[in-house]
């Protein structure tokens, strides 16, 4: 969420739920995506330093060259530039590589997510002290496992 400021645009939805991006939505995006991955990723530990680092500047420079290309005319030294910032995005765009969701890790993640599931159930199965519990205080241990491989998971 966004607090209102003049001048920069409220979106209706969150990203992840736009199907499709109009013209003006993508170029207010653009305007804010730098700033907030920034702010994002503001105070990275040691590891996490270079890949902080790769990620800022693929963003950097495609907010960059998106910006550019709206310009209404392009001299040589403008397109130079794009050309620049294009070929430093692909340079650095693998650094999201390992983030990308395909078929395989979504089916990996879900067997994942049915193991732990029936790791917990056996848990709960050998604890002599489930049984002695309410309904209440099981569902509330079974919600409190859910959270966790949920976590895990993530």
């Amino acid at each position: 969420m966004i607090p209102p400021y003049p001048g920069l645009a409220q979106f209706n939805k969150p990203y992840s739920q736009v199907m499709e991006w109009s013209g003006k939505e993508i170029n207010e995006l653009g305007c804010v995506m730098f700033p907030v991955i920034a702010a994002t990723l503001l105070n990275p530990s040691v590891c996490e330093r270079i890949l902080f680092t790769g990620a800022l500047l693929c963003v950097k420079n495609l907010v960059h060259f998106h910006l550019m290309a709206q310009y209404r005319y392009h001299t040589e030294a403008t397109i130079e530039c794009m050309e620049n910032h294009l070929e430093e995005f692909h340079c650095q765009k693998d650094v999201f590589s390992r983030f990308r969701a395909s078929k395989s890790t979504k089916n990996v993640l879900e067997a994942l997510k049915k193991l732990l599931t029936l790791d917990k159930q056996e848990e709960r199965e050998s604890d002599p002290t489930w049984n002695n519990l309410s309904v209440a205080a099981k569902r509330r241990r079974v919600d409190e496992e859910k959270t966790k491989i949920e976590s895990e998971i993530a």
